[in-house]
């Protein structure tokens, strides 16, 4: 069998699979538009999100120069304030001293330059030296370095000093070149680069990713001579370009002499992953996998009651009458469950009903044929009695012929006490009587005292009629109480006591009596701690000829049944789940002869 066969055999058993499809194949169209407009509405939040930090790493770059700047100038003011640069300013020396060339050294400034007041180069560590000024943000100026006719920005700070009665200016520059900040350089996944406004062109003086070329657009840069920008505009990707990008303004006095172009690098993983389509594609498979599980929710809400229903079917289409369906709800379905439990309870009563009036035909058909074989076999088997206890009289006998014709005697008594039995149970006499239900027991227990102690049965007695009398053949009930308690002390005899003295409470032989009234009935429960009904048996137990016993005729609980049938009550046997057997003997109040006991759906 293909796989696609087994699936369709599975999808034809299965409504559940059935139910999760139409709540997917539902769910399709409105998950379609919903990760759409929800796709909009993360994209757009997150983009404008990523360029507000952006706009904020434009600005602290452009900070960043100017503490620069202001950092060289406190340096250069430091040096002339501890007198370090004297030597230079006389013209002692053109070497740098020693503790400022650690100190240049060490904080990696690219230049040191000191001009007099006529702005000749008095001093320069990068030798001739040209230099222009060109304003920056906030109001403040920096520095052009042609660098081998290639111009690069110098964060640079400066401080005037008079020394032998002429001024001198000392300069202290940075380039904003690869190595400017360290600490934006480390992040892989963000290009910033600085366009700065030379000869009327705009030129790329900084970028931190060299291999990363980002052209300024000129529509972004129109908006942004305009003014119109609201602190910055967006960068539309292009080609390589990062996929979120901003353009930041630098400007003086209203002019725009610079921008700052700062965005995620194509080489961020996130910058790759985060687009429309990916959020798309995410946020429709999040949605189908809640409707999936959402579907398999609630399928199961739904067929769940319907499989426990399927069960209850086949449980009763196999017999089991006793089956139930936990009924959950008020809804449709809870209102099936209530049917199908009333019908299963109805089939439970049909079908002891059933059972009885089956045992009940049996009965009356056994005794309609004992009556009848038993008047065509009494009068000879008479005869042949009367006539063997005659020839017992004879003088001439030997001994052998007398005791075979003890036997006969005896054979023909015990077939007469056998017919006596058929014709009780055929149609038992009833001579009644009120009794208290108690009495009949103690009678009973009081006949059984002998073998109760020869056993070491313990017996309990647990009376709670109440003063209720009951009408009935005390005869009868008699025989029937004996012989439902000496079945029980008979079974318990059969486990065996174990070694060396009396057996412990737990497993001591035990038989518990309880007499009760429930509404019109009084019920007499015998319950033992026996081997209990093998479970063949239970459904038979009552049946003519059915025993357990080798010597046993099977008639004792028929005859019993029989006087619970007469006496218009019901006889039933069962298993005690902690072990033994229970028999519950129920018969009518004294107010409630007649009725419907025996075919009430409960019995």
């Amino acid at each position: 069998m293909t796989l696609l066969a087994r699936l369709g055999g599975f999808w034809a058993r299965s409504i559940r699979w059935k139910l999760v499809a139409v709540f997917v194949l539902i769910s399709v169209v409105p998950m379609l538009v919903a990760s759409h407009l929800a796709t909009q509405l993360v994209a757009t939040a997150f983009e404008n999100n990523v360029r507000a930090w952006l706009f904020q790493t434009s600005r602290f770059f452009v900070a960043n120069i100017l503490d620069e700047r202001r950092e060289t100038a406190g340096v250069a003011k430091a040096m002339v304030e501890t007198g370090s640069l004297n030597g230079l300013l006389a013209g002692q020396t053109r070497e740098l001293p020693a503790p400022v060339s650690h100190v240049i050294d060490a904080l990696g400034y690219d230049l040191f330059m000191i001009t007099d007041e006529n702005d000749k180069v008095v001093f320069s560590s990068r030798g001739g030296s040209n230099i222009t000024r060109v304003p920056f943000d906030q109001g403040q100026t920096l520095y052009l370095y042609d660098n081998a006719g290639q111009s690069v920005l110098m964060a640079a700070g400066n401080t005037e000093t008079t020394f032998d009665g002429h001024r001198f200016r000392i300069l202290i520059g940075n380039f904003v070149d690869q190595s400017f900040v360290n600490n934006m350089g480390v992040l892989s996944s963000l290009t910033i680069q600085l366009f700065y406004k030379v000869d009327g062109k705009f030129k790329e003086l900084y970028t931190s990713q060299p291999g990363i070329a980002a052209p300024l657009p000129d529509v972004a840069l129109a908006r942004l001579e305009e003014g119109n920008t609201n602190g910055y505009v967006k960068a539309r990707p292009d080609g390589d370009n990062p996929s979120v990008a901003i353009l930041a303004p630098i400007q003086d006095g209203g002019h725009l002499i610079g921008v700052v172009y700062c965005g995620l690098s194509p080489q961020s993983g996130l910058a790759d992953w985060i687009t429309r389509g990916n959020l798309f594609i995410g946020i429709f498979a999040c949605g189908m996998l809640l409707s999936v599980v959402a579907g398999l929710i609630m399928s199961r809400l739904l067929t769940q009651p319907v499989i426990r229903l399927s069960r209850g079917v086949n449980a009763i289409a196999k017999g089991d009458f006793t089956q139930r369906v936990p009924v959950r709800g008020q809804d449709e379905l809870g209102h099936l469950a209530m049917a199908f439990n009333s019908m299963a309870y109805q089939l439970e009563g049909l079908r002891k009903m059933e059972a009885k009036l089956r045992r009940r035909e049996r009965l009356i058909t056994l005794g309609e044929v004992a009556a009848g074989l038993a008047h065509e076999v009494r009068n000879p088997l008479g005869i042949i009695k009367t006539s063997a206890e005659l020839l017992q009289n004879s003088p001439n006998l030997t001994d052998v012929q007398l005791r075979r014709l003890g036997y006969v005697v005896d054979e023909v008594r015990r077939i007469d006490h056998l017919i006596r039995d058929f014709l009780a149970f055929a149609k038992p006499p009833q001579r009644m009587v009120d009794l208290p239900p108690a009495a009949l027991v103690e009678r009973v227990l009081g006949s059984c005292q002998s073998e109760i102690e020869r056993q070491n049965v313990a017996v309990r007695v647990e009376d709670r009629t109440k003063g209720i009398l009951v009408h009935v053949d005390r005869d009868q009930m008699i025989q029937t109480c004996l012989n439902l308690v000496l079945n029980a002390l008979q079974a318990m005899e059969t486990v065996p006591e174990p070694a060396g003295g009396p057996p412990p409470a737990q497993s001591r032989p035990q038989l518990d009596i309880l007499i009760a009234s429930s509404g019109d009935d009084v019920h007499f429960v015998f319950a033992d701690n026996g081997p209990g009904i093998a479970p063949h048996l239970i459904d038979r137990i009552f049946d003519p000829f059915v025993t357990t016993k080798d010597s046993g005729t099977g008639l004792g609980l028929a005859r019993v049944f029989a006087v619970a049938e007469g006496h218009g009550g019901w006889i039933e046997a069962r298993n005690n789940p902690l072990g033994g057997a229970i028999f519950e003997f129920v018969i009518p109040r004294s107010q409630r002869r007649a009725g419907n006991v025996p075919d009430d759906p409960d019995r």
